[in-house]
C-alpha cells in the first residue's frame, strides 16, 4: 500500500502584477507542517507564522537564535475568529481541502504577464488582500 502522507503548502502572494513577482516579498509558499500558528495583528488583520525558511544561527548554543516567517492576511474587520476558524478547518482537511497539497490562500494577482486580467483568489471571502510577507534574513 502506498504512502498516503505527503507534505501540504500554502501559496501566498501580495504582487498585483505577475511581471513583478520578483522577490521574497511579493509571493512564497510555506508547507502546512512549518505553521506554528496564526493570531489577529490588527482590528482588519490576522498574521501567520512559520518556522523559517532560512535558519538563523543553528548552532545548538546557549545563544541560539531562529526568527519566524510570517505572513499578514487583511480581513473584514470583525470576522478574524471566523477566518481563523476556516483556515485552520482547511488545513485540516475540511472544505477545499488539500486534496492536492496545495492551497492557494491568498493571491492578489490581478494582472498576468500578458497584460490580461483576472480576479485576486483568496481561500476565504473575508480576506481582503495579503498583506507582508516577511522572510527573515540569515546572520551573517
Amino acid at each position: 500500500m502506498a504512502n498516503s502522507h505527503y507534505e501540504k503548502y500554502l501559496y501566498f502572494r501580495t504582487q498585483a502584477d505577475e511581471d513583478n513577482d520578483d522577490g521574497g516579498d511579493d509571493s512564497a509558499v510555506f508547507p502546512l507542517s512549518r505553521l506554528t500558528g496564526m493570531h489577529p495583528t490588527a482590528a482588519a488583520a490576522i498574521t501567520l507564522f512559520f518556522e523559517p525558511v532560512i535558519r538563523n544561527n543553528g548552532d545548538g548554543q546557549a545563544n541560539d537564535f531562529t526568527n519566524s516567517d510570517s505572513v499578514v492576511l487583511n480581513i473584514t474587520e470583525g470576522t478574524a475568529f471566523e477566518v481563523m476558524q476556516d483556515l485552520a478547518r482547511r488545513f485540516n482537511g475540511g472544505t477545499k481541502n488539500l486534496n492536492d497539497g496545495w492551497l492557494v490562500v491568498a493571491d492578489d494577482m490581478t494582472t498576468l504577464l500578458d497584460d490580461t486580467t483576472r480576479s485576486a483568489v483568496y481561500v476565504n471571502s473575508n480576506i481582503t488582500s495579503c498583506g507582508a510577507i516577511s522572510i527573515g534574513a540569515a546572520f551573517s
